[in-house]
């Protein structure tokens, strides 16, 4: 069963392009920043989440530029497989193992919010092992095909979550009161800065530059696409602390699901109210897309640590890990909620950061990045 299920015509492997690569970013960061980022923010910096944005964006671009720096030096390699130019075998096994580790929990984390969100608010009798099953079915299927095949998948979806996200954003706009963000930084920065934290970590979700930049066409406008990517996602985000306005900073932290009641207050007529579907919509489309790129990279991850040139093999056992781990990863909503809201960033902060910072500083005082520019020439 499993030889023929791996034996679908695979799409021919090409190289993306910039403008693909910028909505890849942009589609892995939004697809969940929406759900429950703003309510997380807001009970941080309550007013001045707005501050808590620009402060994430400052910090994600220098950061951004060091993933590039790294994946620069090795660009015909992911992270799974320079980490053991770098450090050597054994420890470059654990440093790729400890990241395929945290890709794996990052999808489980994306599937569950998936769950909360139907079982919360949309289909509250249907099993979460039926969402789960049918989006890991659908994913394998597309990874099978390839990641150019993905990145066209994705370039056919993304016009369109941007524009149901754009059509809420823009009718939002009537419902909101400006006296919501005042006083500006009445606490003073402390507030803005922890609510920071928390966009950082998806900001940095931009990390999987690491595990794809061998797929990308023209490495040199990677940077610039990268930088243009975090700055439409950063105006986004902005856009999103709307919500504030609508409903005053402690309402919003009290909700967990803030763009769905954003969209719930829009009314165009009589007759054209309650507009959930269309953020359902949106959640949906992002997730899937964010899942497909993610379990992408963690089967191709798990196939470069063992060596192992075709990775349609792993699709089904990782798959088949995934899906019951995000049943059981938490037990209610409010869990995962916290986890997300205190728990979260201390995760990311090892290996969107540190990890990051140390691979790139042993990296230079090896010399590598020259050693790899003459094997090149």
């Amino acid at each position: 069963m499993f030889r023929s299920f791996l034996s679908f015509e695979v799409t021919t492997e090409k190289k993306i392009s910039p403008k693909q690569f910028i909505y890849i970013i942009i589609s892995v960061v939004l697809s969940t920043a929406t759900i429950f980022l703003p309510s997380i923010v807001a009970s941080k910096a309550e007013q001045d989440s707005w501050v808590s944005v620009l402060i994430a964006t400052g910090f994600s671009i220098p950061v951004f530029c060091l993933y590039y720096g790294i994946s620069n030096m090795f660009k015909d390699k992911t992270v799974f497989s320079f980490v053991e130019d770098i450090f050597g075998k054994i420890l470059g096994k654990i440093i790729a193992f400890l990241y395929l580790l945290f890709f794996i929990h990052l999808a489980i984390i994306m599937i569950r919010e998936l769950l909360e969100i139907m079982r919360s608010t949309f289909m509250p009798k249907t099993p979460p092992i039926v969402f789960s099953f049918v989006l890991m079915v659908v994913a394998s299927y597309a990874i099978t095909k390839g990641f150019i095949a993905i990145a066209r998948m994705n370039e056919v979806v993304f016009p369109l979550g941007m524009g149901l996200l754009g059509f809420v954003i823009f009718f939002s706009i009537p419902y909101i009161k400006m006296e919501n963000f005042l006083p500006v930084l009445a606490k003073g920065f402390l507030p803005p800065i922890k609510g920071s934290f928390p966009l950082t970590s998806w900001m940095l979700e931009s990390i999987i530059i690491l595990a794809i930049f061998p797929h990308i066409s023209n490495s040199k406008k990677v940077l610039k696409s990268g930088i243009i990517s975090l700055l439409f996602i950063s105006f986004a985000l902005l856009l999103g602390v709307l919500a504030i306005g609508i409903f005053g900073s402690k309402t919003t932290a009290d909700f967990k699901f803030t763009a769905l009641e954003m969209t719930r207050t829009i009314r165009l007529s009589n007759y054209f109210a309650r507009l959930d579907s269309m953020i359902m919509a949106v959640w949906i489309e992002g997730i899937f897309m964010k899942i497909t790129i993610f379990l992408y990279i963690i089967v191709k991850g798990f196939s470069d640590i063992i060596n192992f040139d075709d990775f349609r093999f792993a699709v089904l056992p990782i798959a088949s890990i995934i899906v019951p781990m995000s049943i059981f990863v938490s037990t209610n909503i409010d869990e995962l909620y916290n986890f997300l809201k205190d728990t979260f960033f201390y995760e990311t902060f090892i290996f969107e950061i540190i990890l990051p910072v140390f691979i790139f500083t042993v990296a230079k005082i090896r010399k590598l990045d020259k050693k790899t520019n003459v094997q090149q020439k």
